[in-house]
């Protein structure tokens, strides 16, 4: 990361409010085949790999 991209970050709360309004009541279908509700509550936790097509996972698929 440079120096211009460290400077002030944000904290998690606006991350949080996007994730509310953008997936607020959807259910996903991850590359694992799993399906996944992502906000809000119970859902299941995931892992993103970042590469040119990132690859989004459930933890249980992680292992």
């Amino acid at each position: 990361m440079t120096k211009e991209r460290k400077a002030p970050s944000e904290g998690p709360e606006p991350l949080g409010d996007i994730l509310k309004r953008v997936l607020d009541g959807r259910i996903f279908m991850l590359d694992c085949g799993h399906h996944a509700d992502l906000y809000p509550g119970p859902g299941k936790d995931i892992t993103i790999y970042n590469g040119k097509k990132p690859k989004i996972i459930c933890s249980q698929c992680g292992y």
